[in-house]
């Protein structure tokens, strides 16, 4: 097997794993575990709400990816179902500041506790050496794809 094929591997995994996280059949089983019923955007928003504490909205669409349109429109529906609340930044009565309610702390929790029992299953029959080192290779390509070089980005795009 080269060094071409391997690559290839590893990126075919990744993008399964992604869909796998994010998709539908993970999203039913962690909201089904968790009683938490969301959309995906929402909970994203939740999650880093309850990371970052009271938010403009312009940050929450930095910490969350997510374009601003679909972040005033999420919420406006996680307000409306008394998830978050939204006041004006006191710096700038212009923007919006959002941060959790104690609805929305306690369902973000119920998600994540979810996620993270179900890794716990998944990964029940690792060892804690071969867990370990799986964190730290997946930290590694996080790491190595959040800065790339120059002659990566020209190499892979090229």
């Amino acid at each position: 097997m080269t060094r071409r094929d391997d690559l290839r591997r590893v990126d075919q995994s990744l993008a399964r794993l992604a869909r796998m996280a994010t998709g539908r059949e993970g999203a039913r089983l962690r909201a089904e575990r968790s009683g938490v019923f969301l959309s995906q955007p929402a909970l994203a928003i939740l999650a880093a709400s309850r990371g970052a504490g009271a938010v403009r909205l312009s940050e929450l669409s930095r910490l969350t990816g997510l374009e601003p349109a679909l972040i005033s429109r999420e919420v406006r529906e996680l307000t409306a179902t008394g998830h978050a609340e939204r006041r004006a930044d006191p710096s700038d009565g212009r923007a919006g500041i959002v941060a959790l309610t104690p609805k929305g702390r306690r369902a973000s929790e119920a998600y994540r506790a979810a996620a993270d029992e179900i890794m716990a299953e998944v990964l029940s029959s690792w060892s804690a050496a071969d867990l370990h080192a799986l964190a730290g290779h997946l930290e590694r390509v996080v790491r190595d794809f959040s800065r790339p070089s120059h002659t990566t980005v020209a190499r892979v795009g090229g």
